[in-house]
């Protein structure tokens, strides 16, 4: 998706209409455009140590499926600042957790990143679903990339469940919280 986005710039879509495949790359491009797409699924990867693949590659398709949940059928009332608050908190909970060191299970990190997933998809949802020309190809290529980058972090993590580089990962999402702590103050300001 990422080679995809880059051999096609934003200014030749102008050209054409918004059929499947734009809206596939557009979804995708997204994605990886934001950080505020990024940290979470970045901050639930981190929480697969001691995990095999299979469960790993159970988790990766639960994010996919809490992405388009989101998309499909939950509906968002109220200001969608909302979710951006609720998505920030979530951000950090998910940080502080990695900070303790804590050890879940993996029927519990599974949960935690169907959470991610639907969080993550509620935020994106106003800007995937608002090219209906291009139909569901969006959503697609949004929860395709969430996969995709999902897959290899958890993956990697697995292999270092102690050592330094776990106290790398440590420092990663205490960086993280502090990220989304300024971001949460900033939008309770930008609110109020």
């Amino acid at each position: 998706m990422v080679i995809g986005a880059a051999a096609f710039p934003p200014a030749a879509f102008a050209h054409g209409e918004a059929d499947w495949s734009h809206g596939l790359v557009d979804g995708g491009m997204l994605f990886f455009s934001a950080l505020k797409f990024l940290l979470p699924v970045l901050m639930v990867a981190l929480f697969s140590p001691r995990h095999g693949l299979r469960p790993i590659t159970m988790q990766a398709a639960t994010l996919g499926i809490g992405v388009l949940i989101a998309f499909l059928s939950l509906p968002v009332s109220g200001d969608s600042a909302a979710v951006g608050l609720y998505a920030r908190g979530y951000l950090i909970a998910l940080g502080l957790l990695i900070l303790f060191n804590l050890r879940l299970q993996a029927g519990l990190v599974l949960v935690l990143v169907l959470a991610t997933g639907t969080l993550t998809g509620l935020e994106a949802r106003n800007a995937v679903i608002g090219h209906p020309a291009a139909g569901f190809a969006p959503a697609v290529g949004f929860a395709s990339s969430a996969i995709c980058f999902y897959l290899p972090l958890a993956l990697i993590a697995s292999l270092y469940p102690e050592g330094w580089q776990r106290i790398a990962m440590r420092v990663v999402a205490s960086w993280i919280v502090a990220i989304a702590a300024i971001d949460m103050a900033f939008m309770i300001v930008r609110s109020g």
